[in-house]
């Protein structure tokens, strides 16, 4: 655990480091300070001149305060950026998940990951970290200086220390244990949480609040329990460290001070016992807390690690993709014996095969489970394929990585999810560098113009919530000018008329034609009208192309699409 922790730091090594050093420092400084009280109780009793050991004592207590200031800032600044540079990373790491590590997750324990157990992790390598090793200098330092001034009464002490060491450090492990527990369970709260506000329409439609509620409380209550777990055991430390230092303050009393009777010990060496017995009560308290807060961060380097151990893409170039020259007679796209399944032993696509010529509008049609959502999936390369081969304008997926391959595709996909932002944002989100003439031409093509011009805002018209400010009709017609706006090579259209009524329907099968002279397309298709205005229809069964033809050439040969039109 600490080697991840020690990981996890990377970074910001050097000002924690500076910190370390200030903090020491300061810690150094209050070491001294009753050996110059010593001097002062010394100068007293042999009637020895006082302005130097009381002006040294009071420049050591100056330069504590100081010295500790600065290290307090600097850890502040430290721990600060240490979350920026923690959550920064984790969020671009999440981002580039592959789909089927993603797929296995659930999306508020993710963001738990990255908002909790980055603030617990903070503590535990800030200030928890830097306390430790300072107050074990501190207490280390106290205990020579106590031995030097007598070791038969330092041994003493370092008995009782060492009996309450073992107490703690078996409650730490115990601690460590439950806060794995604390960490997950406020997870499952979060995913919980989020699970219910994503599908609020949902459950208020099916008067699910109070069974919903029940759920979160269930899952709050756990939190609960396990966070009480570790509360009973974090309030015994304290205790037991400070009945620790009591015992030694009173063995510093009692045998010091018979000590000093039997001449064995001078009043000024035993004044200065006392005040580094009692100097010893901060350091060793909060060493052993921080040690029990380090165990407490168990949890959540444990959950992070297991977020980094995720699979991810390779990163998006920071440069611009590299120029590819494209065959202009190869086709747009290139499926040959394509074979896939979500799990191993469940094949989705057997051997499919397709084709879709330059500047052609090819419609995939089939059967629920057919396929058909599982093979744009492997377009987009969200997946990798068993077998098989896909290639794009005579360029195999091998060659290109996944976003420059991305950036030469659009998707439009079924339930048209929007962002929370504006509309111009929505719709310049995969080129952001559109002008206002190609939007504005974009949006008479997809019958949007209207509709933006009678909004108060026009383009900067907020969407609300995943567009819950639009229709389902106008955040489909959104979808796919944001789609044709990249101008894509391919694009790729979940069944696009599904949410539109008949004369927006109408408007947009003629504007697929239009969209032909940009680029070529592939459509899911249940309506009619979209199948019949494609140039090649492809039927698919069981994951493979069974039949592939002209709309009307299919219609007359083919059973199973008669079948599924409905002709």
């Amino acid at each position: 655990m600490l080697r991840q922790l020690w990981n996890l730091t990377r970074g910001q090594r050097r000002s924690l480091g500076a910190a370390l050093l200030l903090t020491l420092a300061a810690a150094a400084v209050g070491v001294a300070q009753p050996l110059a009280a010593k001097g002062v109780v010394d100068a007293v009793t042999a009637h020895r001149p006082l302005l130097g050991p009381a002006g040294l004592l009071v420049a050591l207590l100056l330069a504590q305060a100081l010295i500790g200031a600065g290290a307090v800032y600097l850890l502040e600044r430290t721990g600060e950026r240490f979350v920026l540079a923690t959550r920064t990373r984790l969020a671009g790491h999440l981002l580039r998940l592959r789909m089927h590590a993603f797929d296995g997750q659930r999306v508020g324990d993710l963001m738990a990951r990255a908002s909790t157990d980055v603030v617990v992790l903070r503590e535990a390598l800030t200030h928890v970290a830097v306390q430790i090793a300072t107050n074990l200098c501190v207490a280390l330092g106290s205990v020579v200086a106590m031995f030097l001034l007598d070791p038969v009464l330092m041994l003493l002490i370092l008995g009782v220390l060492l009996a309450c060491g073992l107490v703690i450090s078996r409650l730490s492990a115990a601690i460590g244990r439950t806060s794995e527990e604390v960490q997950t369970a406020v997870g499952a709260v979060s995913a919980g949480l989020e699970r219910a506000l994503s599908a609020l329409r949902t459950v208020r439609a099916n008067r699910a609040e109070r069974r919903e509620a029940a759920h979160l409380d269930a899952l709050a209550r756990e939190a609960y329990e396990a966070a009480m777990r570790g509360a009973r055991l974090t309030a015994v430390i304290a205790p037991t460290a400070q009945l620790a230092i009591n015992a030694a303050f009173v063995l510093v009393l009692l045998l010091g001070a018979t000590r000093v009777d039997q001449g064995a010990l001078s009043l000024g060496a035993l004044v200065a016992m006392l005040l580094y017995a009692t100097q010893l009560n901060g350091p060793v308290t909060e060493l052993m807390e921080g040690l029990a807060s380090v165990n407490r961060a168990k949890g959540s380097t444990e959950r992070i690690r297991e977020v980094y151990a995720l699979p991810v893409e390779e990163a998006a170039p920071s440069v611009a993709p590299r120029t590819v020259r494209w065959s202009t007679t190869a086709p747009a796209l290139e499926i040959r014996d394509l074979r896939f399944g979500y799990q191993p032993d469940t094949p989705i696509l057997r051997g499919l095969s397709l084709t879709v010529p330059p500047n052609a509008l090819v419609a995939l049609v089939g059967p629920s489970g057919a396929g058909k959502s599982t093979t744009f999936a492997l377009i987009n390369r969200f997946y990798e394929p068993w077998s098989g081969s896909i290639s794009l304008g005579g360029r195999p997926a091998e060659d290109l990585g996944p976003h420059e391959w991305r950036s030469h595709l659009g998707w439009v996909e079924q339930d048209c999810p929007m962002l929370h932002g504006t509309l111009r944002e929505n719709l310049c989100y995969a080129a952001p560098d559109t002008t206002d003439e190609r939007l504005r031409e974009v949006l008479g093509l997809v019958n949007l113009t209207a509709k933006v011009d009678g909004l108060p805002a026009g383009l900067d018209t907020e969407v609300g919530e995943r567009g819950l400010r639009l229709s389902s009709g106008e955040r489909q017609r959104v979808a796919i000018a944001r789609a044709v706006l990249a101008r894509p090579r391919l694009l790729l259209l979940d069944e696009p008329t599904a949410h539109l009524d008949p004369a927006n329907e109408a408007a947009l099968t003629v504007n697929l034609h239009e969209l032909r002279k940009e680029c070529a397309l592939l459509v899911i298709a249940h309506r009619m009208s979209t199948i019949e205005a494609a140039d090649t229809v492809v039927m698919l069964s069981e994951g493979a192309a069974s039949a592939t033809a002209p709309y009307p050439d299919l219609l007359r040969t083919h059973a199973p699409f008669r079948q599924l039109s409905g002709r």
